[in-house]
């Protein structure tokens, strides 16, 4: 998750000069983040890329 929070979904703000994360959804912490994803595909990484990404020590291969 970003920054250890629980979700991706989150604002920023300024409070008697500290700073407040504000949390807006829970993940569950387990497979892919749609925002993580598409963040990456933002950033010209492949299917492949992002699959192994969220899930470590996976094989992709191609099917008869």
């Amino acid at each position: 998750m970003v920054l250890g929070l629980k979700s991706a979904n989150f604002t920023i703000s300024k409070e008697n000069e500290k700073i407040k994360f504000t949390v807006l959804g829970n993940g569950h912490g387990v497979g892919m983040s749609q925002t993580g994803a598409d963040s990456l595909a933002k950033q010209g990484k492949t299917y492949q890329e992002i699959l192994k990404h969220f899930y470590s020590g996976i094989e992709i291969t191609k099917l008869n």
